[in-house]
Order: C-alpha cells, then structure tokens, then sequence
C-alpha cells in the first residue's frame, strides 16, 4: 500500500506540473510541402528576434551574481525571460528565434566553456526560457551556432578547437574558415556540441529538448557565409550532413537551413525544411525572389530577421503584404525585442545596434510606436487571420509578468 501511494503521490506530482500540462497542449509542427500545420491547420511562424535569452551581454548582474567581464557576458533573469513570453502574446505572435538558447560557446557562462565540457549552470536561463514558452503557448526556433565571433559563441571557437587559431583580428576573411565546415574532426566536434543541447533534459518539465514540441525548430546557424561576404558558402554537403543529423536525434523537429541568403545548391536536400534570408535593409524585390526560389523547391520561405524601424513605413507595409498574401511563406521575425531590465519594472535594457523594441516604453518614438502597432497587425493577420486597425491600442502586459497565465 505504502509503495501505491507513493507511486499515485508522484503521478499527481507530474499531472500538477504548469508546464507538462502546457507543454503536453503544444502539438508538434510539421511541414507539408510549403505549409506549416498545427493539429492538420496552417500555422505561421511569426514573432522576434530574443537572442539573449540564455545569455545576455547588456546587463551588469548584482556584484556575486555570474559575470564574465571580458565579454560582458550574464543570465539573464528569469523575471526578464517571462516578460518577453507575455509580449511575444500581446503582439500576437506565435514564436521567437533564439539564438543563445542553442549558440553557447568560447566562454566560462557558456554550455561549452571549452570542447566537450558542460557547465550545467549555463542551462539555468535555457530551461527556464523552454518552460515559459511553453505555457505561453510561444514556439522556438534555435540556431546551432553563429557566423561570427560573439560573446556568446559561434564557429571560431570550433576552429580555434579544431587547430585553427583564427578571428583574434577579425579574420574572417580568411579561407580557412572554411574548415569549418570541411573538416572531419570539427564537424564531429559539432556534432557532439549538437547533441550536448538537444539531448539536454529540462529540469523544468523533464522533456529533452528533442521531446518537447515548444521548441519546433533548429537551424543550422545564424547567417552562415564563408570567407567573402555573402557569398552563402556553407557546402551543401555539410548542410545535408547536419539536418540528418538533428533528425537521427530529434525527429520530430524540423531543420532551418542558416545559410546567410538562398542558396540555389541546398534546395534539393531533403532534410532541410524551412530556407530563409535576412532584410538588411528591407527589399521586396529580393524577397519575392526569394520566395519564388524556395517556393519553387517545395519548401517555406522564412524571413528571419529584418530591421523594423529604418526605410519608409510603406516599404515595411508592403514586405507584410508579401508575407500575408504568399502561401509560401512561412512567416517572419524582426529584429530585435528587449523589455525590462525585470525584476526592475522602471528600466528598460537598451542595446547598441538601434534595432531595439522595446514594447511599452514611454520613451518610445511616434514612430516606433506606429511600427509596433504595425508589427501587431501583421502578426494578427497571419497568426489569426483576422483584420485589426493600424493604431489599435497595444494590450498592457505587466511587469513582472505571471510565471503561470491563463491560456488565451
């Protein structure tokens, strides 16, 4: 009998869990040709850009909280994290890509602070991104590692692993970058980095990230390129070699080819299922050719990030107009969202690059504020299909946010 109530004490335990029980009302996203489909129904990819999500380099910490001065690298909090859930819902949109929540290397808060050594730690501010998005009922897209050389990691530190001791001086242009993506020890390398976050199990749900549809989708990379500027040259070798990859290992995900633009050579590899390009600045011509290309392959094209405040309102009106009227499309994510710099609800965190929404903050321009209510018309109308005024009213969404929602 003993044994029998422990056994019924622990299944309550597990039924009693906020986030299995939103986790378990996600169904998996899957592709049909160039249609994303929840439960048999076309679903829309669309929110921000959250890259900081596991590891932020805007914030100074309380002194004793972890901090890695050279890089200005922190968690982030968790009050921070759940803001960014409940906005992502007052926007109406349906995810965010994330990029530290797969790129995590190179420094001592990282998931790698060096080749094949985990820091569990670095995992805190991941898992509870997961789990929060979950209950909001808001979908991840996480690339695996970046282009460039940043604070948080990306493929310079697989070369400097690898031998190959670049980018100290900004080498990009270096041919051996390439290496990269040629090289039979780095991609084994990769691959094991790949494993380490996918197979990693949330402490927050006890899902792996391979079992949790709350995160439906990994990209091979953020803007991949190779030694001279776009020219989109990650092999399609290594692409393929990669998706199949991610798939031996999460099944049910799909794969987002990272590739900084369309490359022409990757749209027969089957494993990948999403392409996608960026808009710096914003450019319907090459977007409708981007669409055409990807479309024509049978495949979803994605926007993945974009500026939102620069250029003409109109310019911005008519890339939404593209992305709502074009089936192909599997939607879009700007460029780039911050909040509070919570659990103090009268700052907000300000990066660097100008790009910032920062939803709610009375030091918003006119003009931002029009491009916010203009993002959330557009995030309506794709995720809800439904007509709403260009000036309507922003949702409050308070500070700190609940950690426990009611579903909308």
């Amino acid at each position: 009998m003993m044994k029998l109530a422990l056994f019924l004490l622990s299944v309550a335990g597990t039924l009693a869990s906020p986030l299995r029980q939103g986790a378990a009302k996600l169904s998996p996203v899957i592709r049909n040709g160039t249609t994303l489909l929840v439960d048999g129904k076309a679903w829309k990819m669309v929110g921000p850009n959250v890259y900081w999500l596991g590891l932020d380099e805007n914030v100074t910490p309380p002194a004793g909280e972890p901090f890695y001065a050279p890089t200005k690298a922190s968690y982030p909090t968790k009050e921070r994290i759940t803001e960014v859930m409940a906005t992502v819902q007052a926007l109406g949109g349906t995810m965010i890509r994330g990029h530290t929540l797969g790129v995590s290397t190179g420094n001592p808060l990282s998931v790698w602070p060096e080749a094949r050594v985990v820091n569990e730690q670095a995992f805190d501010s991941i898992d509870w991104a997961v789990y929060q998005a979950g209950v909001y009922g808001i979908r991840l897209l996480v690339p695996l590692v970046d282009n460039y050389d940043y604070y948080h990691g990306g493929k310079y530190n697989f070369l400097r692993w690898g031998g190959f001791d670049l980018n100290k001086n900004r080498d990009e242009n270096n041919p051996l970058v390439q290496q990269f993506y040629t090289n039979s020890t780095i991609i084994d390398l990769f691959k094991d980095y790949i494993k380490t976050i996918i197979t990693h199990r949330n402490q927050y749900t006890n899902l792996t990230f391979a079992e949790d549809p709350t995160i439906f989708a990994y990209e091979t990379g953020n803007e991949l390129l190779g030694p001279t500027w776009g020219d989109m040259n990650s092999p399609a070798d290594w692409v393929q070699e990669i998706a199949q990859y991610v798939k031996s290992i999460a099944p049910q995900k799909l794969v987002v080819d990272g590739t900084y633009g369309i490359n022409k050579t990757h749209l027969n590899i089957e494993e990948v299922d999403i392409f996608s390009d960026h808009m710096y600045p914003v450019n319907t011509t090459k977007l409708q050719e981007d669409i055409g290309l990807v479309e024509a392959a049978g495949r979803p094209f994605f926007a993945g990030e974009y500026d939102w405040v620069g250029g003409d309102t109109a310019n911005l009106q008519s890339m939404f107009k593209i992305i709502e009227e074009s089936p192909a499309v599997a939607g879009d994510t700007f460029w780039s969202q911050f909040g509070h710099n919570a659990p103090d609800c009268a700052n907000y965190v300000y990066h660097s690059d100008g790009l910032s929404l920062q939803y709610g903050n009375p030091r918003n321009t006119p003009n931002q504020n029009s491009r916010i209510q203009l993002i959330r018309k557009h995030f309506i109308a794709m995720s809800q299909g439904k007509e709403i005024a260009p000036d309507e009213a922003l949702p409050a969404v308070p500070c700190p946010a609940p950690t426990s929602p009611s579903r909308r």
